[in-house]
């Protein structure tokens, strides 16, 4: 289950690019290329100081207009699909949130 104090730093191995708003990820583990849509994408271009999931889901409150559960909920489901797709790795905060 992922929390709201853990980190998220994109896979060091995963390859991406964003071009006209849209990311398209290599994940050379598998040779998968993934395309994420919009929100997708902007969060993905959030991962470049590995952000705790808190920090993400209050980005996504402030940037999408979203009360803060939908935007954890949101955060949480959508980083399980990147972590089970090899795309992300978690790890535990070492500052309490």
């Amino acid at each position: 289950m992922i929390s709201l104090n853990q980190v998220v730093c994109k896979d060091r191995q995963t390859a991406s690019r964003v071009m006209a708003g849209e990311a398209i990820v290599l994940t050379p583990m598998n040779s998968k290329i993934y395309n994420l849509n919009e929100t997708g994408s902007r969060i993905w271009e959030w991962l470049d100081g590995e952000p705790t999931v808190g920090e993400l889901a209050a980005r996504m409150q402030s940037e999408f207009k979203v009360d803060k559960e939908q935007a954890q909920a949101d955060i949480i489901a959508f980083l399980e699909e990147l972590v089970a797709r090899g795309m992300v790795t978690l790890s535990e905060s070492s500052q309490a949130e």
